[in-house]
């Protein structure tokens, strides 16, 4: 019999990739942000709850997605002994000058981050006291063909491909493909006994890229659909961008033998053909 996921965020970069590769493995429950998750858990009665939602940028939605919604996520928890994987993010952890691992200090330096920081302490402290079933999985910069057109990579990849004009400023990201990163949420799925209540786990590539580099890895990759004018800003975006951003990955393939089968030029690779084969 199939394992019964209720996906919050249904509609995101992971949530999209995840049915799209699991639908045949679990049974997949949709669930929006703005549905009444209380009313679709009492109803469904999944073995695993899968958020995969997040509010980064307005604050009165983002305290309800990232946080209330969890506090709601957890009280079905607590009347159940349903397997709930919560994803946070590796902004929790803020700017260090080496690779962060699970038990890295959490320094956030926004509210998106903040909000998040505080949603894992939560989860960790009814874990731990309660016993329920809730892990933390902290992603790093994960980028697909479903990604938001306001980020990084489709930025570039639309400016070529429309022959615009763009500014890429200095940066770094630990970038991990979507592909991988679900790939790792399924092995945690099937080794869900092995996880500890209010566990963290890291999940990305191990290899920070600036800017400029993934620029160039793009510009390579589509180079057969223009080429558009970018213009090289050698300074932050932001004040509180970090000069180094890189995930520890010795926990997750340890525990979970995780490791990601994607370069960042595959993985572009297998991006392009996708805009190939749905123009």
């Amino acid at each position: 019999m199939k394992k019964k996921i209720v996906l919050i965020g249904a509609n995101g970069l992971i949530g999209k990739t995840f049915i799209e590769e699991y639908s045949s493995k679990y049974k997949i429950i949709k669930c929006l942000k703005t549905d009444d998750i209380s009313k679709i858990l009492k109803k469904s009665k999944p073995s695993i709850i899968f958020n995969s939602s997040g509010v980064p940028y307005d604050e009165e939605k983002m305290f309800d997605s990232n946080l209330i919604l969890v506090k709601k996520i957890i009280d079905y928890c607590l009347k159940s002994k349903c397997f709930f994987i919560h994803l946070g993010s590796s902004g929790e952890y803020g700017r260090h000058r080496k690779a962060t691992s699970e038990t890295s200090e959490l320094r956030p330096t926004t509210i998106y981050e903040g909000t998040k920081a505080a949603a894992s302490m939560l989860i960790k402290g009814y874990a731990i006291s309660k016993k329920i079933k809730a892990i933390i999985v902290r992603p790093y910069c994960v980028f697909g063909y479903h990604s938001k057109r306001n980020l990084l990579i489709p930025m570039i990849i639309n400016t070529i491909i429309k022959n615009t004009k763009m500014k890429i400023y200095k940066g770094v990201h630990d970038f991990i493909y979507v592909k991988d990163f679900i790939k790792g949420i399924d092995k945690i799925i099937a080794q869900e006994n092995k996880c500890n209540p209010g566990e963290v786990i890291n999940l990305g590539s191990g290899k920070q890229l600036s800017n400029f580099k993934v620029l160039k890895e793009i510009q390579q990759v589509f180079k057969s659909f223009g080429k558009g004018k970018f213009k090289i800003i050698n300074r932050k975006y932001r004040s509180y961008d970090s000069d180094f951003w890189m995930c520890d990955t010795k926990y997750s393939k340890l525990k979970y033998k995780f490791k990601c089968t994607y370069t960042f030029r595959k993985a572009l690779i297998d991006i392009r053909n996708y805009y190939i084969s749905n123009k």
